[in-house]
């Protein structure tokens, strides 16, 4: 029976885990991604890694596919890495090619968002069309589903939402441009925002504490026109909405949904938007990592053509 190994490789930790063919999943692993990725070698450190769960998790070598989830810009073809922030030594980087050359097993790769939004996905009995996926976490994540797959764009890059131009937004982001608006809408401004105005309050406890300060209120606002103006363009129907900050007890998510939806277009997508809201936990990401495993795995045609029947973990 065929195994799948989902690695989910985040700014803090990367996670790993194994799925079977039958979709029962085992062996959760997290490690702080600085273990690896800050060596001289981060993709021998990645590769070291890999091997050693394999070593402890698989010992009769049942993987047939290795899924690496990165929060980064890869190729069209999801071959190389063109823009992985904290670890710029594989920028530009066949990683897929090289780590399946040195672990012997097929390696593929996608934007760590895009597994969550699959995870998400395959929640339901019958995947639509066209669907959406913003999960709000560090930064503004984006994952664009249409025509019955996920959409990279003509070299990769599509999805970026969080970096749009925000009028009269003067921040430098990280990506070099100014004005994204990511670097207003993100979990980095929240923390930024809740050290100058709210030193005191946990982090966790930030909307329980401060739900209606006029920064926060407006923090909100910002998000739901974020939203609904790739709502307008896109015309899905389904919309996922995710990620930590969403997670955080007393979340506005009620407010939210009212402002996104009355920036909506008439009739459509107004009238036939579908939302739903992402139970996201920590072992969402390499989860869907697995799937996304499966599903290109060559001897799974009927995942590979959109059916599928899932199984949850009991």
């Amino acid at each position: 029976m065929p195994h799948f190994l989902g690695v989910d490789v985040g700014g803090t930790n990367t996670r790993l885990m194994l799925m079977d063919s039958q979709q029962n999943f085992r062996g959760y692993h997290k490690t702080p991604t600085q273990r690896w990725a800050g060596q001289t070698d981060p993709l021998q450190g990645l590769e070291n890694l890999i091997t050693a769960y394999l070593q402890e998790q698989d010992p009769h070598h049942q993987v047939a596919q290795v899924m690496l989830g990165l929060p980064g810009i890869l190729s069209r073809d999801r071959q190389t890495v063109l823009s992985l922030p904290f670890v710029s030594a594989l920028d530009n980087q066949p990683v897929a090619a090289l780590l399946s050359q040195r672990l012997h097993l097929p390696v593929a790769m996608d934007k760590d968002v895009n597994h969550l939004m699959w995870w998400d996905l395959t929640q339901h009995g019958a995947l639509p069309d066209v669907a959406v996926g913003l999960y709000l976490g560090t930064g503004l994540g984006n994952s664009l589903w249409i025509n019955g797959d996920f959409y990279h764009g003509a070299h990769g890059g599509a999805g970026e939402l969080g970096h749009i131009p925000l009028a009269g937004n003067p921040l430098l982001c990280p990506c070099g441009k100014t004005g994204c608006v990511e670097t207003l809408t993100s979990g980095n401004w929240l923390t930024g925002w809740a050290r100058q105005h709210a030193p005191q309050t946990p982090f966790a406890e930030l909307f329980v504490r401060h739900a209606g300060h006029v920064d926060l209120t407006e923090f909100v606002a910002r998000l739901a026109r974020t939203v609904a103006s790739e709502m307008n363009i896109l015309d899905p129907g389904y919309l996922v909405l995710g990620g930590g900050v969403l997670a955080m007890e007393n979340f506005p998510l009620a407010e939210l949904e009212r402002q996104l939806r009355s920036h909506l277009r008439s009739p459509y997508p107004a009238n036939d938007l579908t939302i739903h809201f992402s139970a996201v936990t920590d072992e969402t990401g390499c989860r869907g990592a697995c799937l996304a495993a499966q599903r290109v795995f060559p001897s799974q045609p009927a995942l590979a053509a959109g059916t599928f029947s899932f199984r949850r973990e009991a």
